[in-house]
């Protein structure tokens, strides 16, 4: 029986895709390792967004390569492999470098030609949460995005099909993450949108929680006043990721994001208006070329005025086929670093004055992830991230009684 070890950066998306390549060889008889020198196919399911994932994901390539047991096959797949195909290839004549495709990795083990699909029910990463990526590609063109350019436009896998996985999911997850490029333009090549998947997934019965992945604000728009009466029922967690990537409207159109800083602050009012205890998380990218201080004093100023709930804060870099990538005026790494330096100690000071709102907060959560030190990860209905001493995998009633910028310290009560 082949062995292989099997590994994957990235998104939830790539997560999931992870997941399914492994279930897909597992029941075509492969056997999956822990110890890539045991391994005769050593697979890394690469994501080409940061530089500093890139490098990461070199570095392990070369330490396959240095440490594989004799006629051991590496493969790589993935985003990385797609948009930068010519220079893994100058690594080591040795490397398979295919693509995004599960297709083409069938072809490699000599298998039938299969698709990735929500009807791959894939191998779980986390006990107690299932992954379902519902798409792949998107319908923007981001000037900053390889992602793009490894995957393509968008392909919306059916209802129907996403609902079989979900109920295979709650067989043994009490979480489910509902992921893709883009949540927001769901269906938008099928005919269908993102409500309509979310009320049939909400017909399974069961106590559970479903978590909905990143989208654009200017899709969210055309969505919202369907997608936001849901939240009322408890089993979809009161969280929205909503990137906006810049509090200027110039940089927003030299970036192509087809929207306008107009789009996100609407999304924030409208959610809130209707749903006043959801968490929002949004995106910044500081840095980008040709960003002024003015440009950037924009950005600290949207996000004082809106009061995201989580920023995720990133310093632009260069990828590899992108407009960006040769666009004039481009900043320094010091600059870039000082810009998101100020910005995360803001982002901070807000998220520990507005958390200080959830001192004493009573209420259900799930216990549902493992802590990275001690204790476990519990998620309130609107996501908010409590750490607790056990009762993994379990809903429990507790009392937030410490906070944190980003977390929460709780209690669990008795019944």
């Amino acid at each position: 029986m082949k062995k292989f070890f099997l590994e994957g950066y990235g998104c939830s998306l790539n997560v999931g895709e992870t997941q399914q390549i492994s279930s897909f060889l597992k029941n075509k008889g492969f056997v999956r390792v822990n110890d890539f020198k045991k391994a005769d196919f050593i697979i890394i399911n690469t994501c080409s967004v940061k530089m500093v994932t890139e490098q990461r994901m070199i570095s392990r390539i070369n330490l396959f390569l240095n440490s594989k047991k004799n006629n051991a096959k590496i493969i790589v797949t993935g985003c990385l492999a797609k948009t930068n195909n010519n220079y893994l290839k100058k690594i080591s004549s040795d490397l398979i470098v295919l693509d995004t495709k599960l297709e083409s990795l069938s072809k490699v083990f000599n298998l039938k030609t299969t698709s990735f699909s929500p009807k791959i029910i894939g191998e779980k990463s986390y006990d107690h949460i299932s992954i379902i990526p519902i798409s792949v590609g998107c319908v923007g063109n981001c000037a900053y995005c390889a992602t793009k350019i490894a995957r393509g436009n968008l392909k919306s896998y059916s209802i129907s099909d996403i609902n079989y996985s979900f109920k295979n999911a709650l067989k043994n997850s009490k979480e489910i993450w509902i992921t893709s490029q883009d949540l927001g333009c769901y269906g938008f090549d099928t005919g269908h949108y993102l409500p309509e998947l979310i009320k049939t997934l909400l017909k399974n019965k069961g106590e559970y929680r479903i978590r909905l992945g990143m989208m654009n604000p200017r899709h969210f728009k055309k969505i919202r006043d369907d997608l936001i009466p849901l939240f009322k029922d408890d089993r979809l967690y009161k969280f929205l990721h909503l990137p906006v990537q810049s509090g200027s409207n110039t940089i927003l159109k030299k970036m192509n994001r087809g929207s306008v800083v107009k789009d996100f602050v609407d999304a924030v009012k409208f959610s809130r208006k209707l749903v006043p205890d959801i968490r929002i998380s949004t995106d910044i990218i500081v840095g980008f070329p040709g960003e002024t201080e003015k440009d950037f004093e924009k950005s600290i100023n949207l996000i004082k005025k809106t009061r995201p709930n989580m920023l995720n804060i990133s310093r632009f870099g260069k990828r590899k086929g992108t407009v960006a990538e040769s666009l004039p005026n481009q900043l320094s790494e010091s600059e870039k670093k000082d810009r998101s330096r100020r910005l995360a100690s803001i982002s901070q000071e807000i998220f520990l004055k507005d958390n200080l709102n959830m001192l004493g907060f009573k209420g259900v959560a799930l216990v549902s992830q493992k802590a990275k030190s001690n204790g476990f990860v519990a998620r309130t209905n609107n996501y908010s991230s409590v750490l607790v001493d056990n009762k993994f995998g379990s809903f429990v009633n507790l009392e937030i009684i410490n906070v944190f910028p980003n977390f929460f310290e709780g209690k669990i009560l008795k019944k």
